[in-house]
C-alpha cells in the first residue's frame, strides 16, 4: 500500500542523518520555474520541500524572501499558485512537501477548506508560524481531519506554559528558530549553546516529535555545525536558495549545487 504524504514526511525525519529542508516561495519567479526548482532540490538530496504561500505581509521573512512574495503576488492569487505548485511538485517527485503559510492566508480560505485543499494537492503538512493561541486546537484538528500534519513554530520568547502548549499540539514536527528574534536571511551567526538549550526545552514537552531548525542558517558550514552540536532532526534553508534562484543565467544549476553542498555538510557531520 503506497505511503501517504505525512508518512513520507515522518520517514524523512526519522533517519539518523539530519534531513535538509529546502524552501522557496510558490510560483517564484514563475510557476514553471518554481516547480523546476523544487524538483531540482529533491534531486539534489533535500529530504523535505517547504513551499511558501505568497502573502502581502510575510513578517517572519527578511528582504530576500519578502521580495519573492511580492513578485508572485503581482502576477496573481497566492493561494491558487500555492495549491498548483504543491500539486505539480507532488506529482513530479516523492519528496514530502510542506507548505509554510501565515495565518492570514489560512483564515481567508477557512481552516478546514485550506487543510482539505492542501491535502488534495498532495501536501504532507502545513507549517503555520503565527496561529493565534486560541485557534491552535481548531487548526490542528482541521489538519488531522484532512489527513495532513500541522507543524508549529516554537517561539523562543514564549513563556514556559505557552511553549509547552505549542510543542504538545504540533504534529509532523516542531520548528525551533536557530536565531532568536530574527527574520529569515539573518546572517550574523548562531548561538549554538543557546539553540541547544532551547531544543532541549522543546524535547521535554514533546520527546517523540521531530524538531527542525532554520532562520539564520546561511552556509553549509553553519548547518554542519548546528547538527554537530544540537539534537535536531533536520535543518531548513531558504534565503540562500531564493537569493541564488534570482542570480541570473544558470541560476537553477547553481542553486541545485548549493543544496548538494548543504546535504553534504549534514552528512559529513553525521558521520563524524
Amino acid at each position: 500500500m503506497p505511503r501517504t504524504a505525512p508518512d513520507r514526511l515522518a520517514a524523512a525525519l526519522s533517519h539518523p542523518q539530519p534531513a535538509l529542508g529546502a524552501f522557496s516561495v510558490a510560483g517564484y519567479p514563475d510557476l514553471r520555474s518554481s516547480v523546476d526548482a523544487f524538483a531540482a532540490f529533491a534531486e539534489s538530496g533535500a529530504a523535505m520541500l517547504e513551499v511558501g504561500a505568497p502573502v502581502a505581509d510575510p513578517w517572519l521573512d527578511g528582504p530576500v524572501i519578502a521580495a519573492a512574495h511580492s513578485c508572485v503576488l503581482r502576477a496573481g492569487d497566492g493561494i491558487r499558485v500555492t495549491l498548483e505548485t504543491v500539486r505539480l511538485v507532488s506529482a513530479r517527485c516523492d519528496t514530502p512537501v510542506v507548505v509554510m503559510s501565515y495565518w492570514s492566508t489560512i483564515q481567508s480560505l477557512g481552516p478546514q477548506r485550506m487543510a482539505d485543499e492542501l491535502a488534495a494537492s498532495g501536501a504532507a503538512g502545513c507549517l503555520v508560524p503565527d496561529v493565534p493561541p486560541e485557534r491552535v486546537e481548531a487548526w490542528v484538528a482541521a489538519a488531522a481531519e484532512a489527513g495532513i500534519s500541522a507543524p508549529l513554530l516554537a517561539n523562543r520568547d514564549a513563556s514556559y506554559a505557552e511553549l509547552g502548549d505549542i510543542c504538545r499540539a504540533a504534529t509532523g514536527f516542531v520548528y525551533a528558530p536557530a536565531a532568536a528574534g530574527q527574520q529569515t536571511g539573518y546572517s550574523a551567526g548562531i548561538d549554538l549553546d543557546g539553540l541547544a538549550a532551547f531544543v532541549q526545552s522543546v524535547q521535554q514537552f514533546t520527546p517523540s516529535t521531530p524538531i527542525l531548525t532554520g532562520i539564520g542558517v546561511s552556509t553549509p558550514e553553519l548547518a554542519s555545525a548546528i547538527v554537530g552540536r544540537v539534537d535536531v532532526s533536520g535543518v531548513v534553508i531558504g534565503s540562500s536558495l531564493v537569493r541564488s534562484l534570482r542570480s541570473g543565467a544558470d541560476s537553477l544549476h547553481q542553486t541545485a549545487a548549493l543544496v548538494e553542498e548543504f546535504v553534504a555538510g549534514l552528512a559529513v557531520d553525521c558521520a563524524a
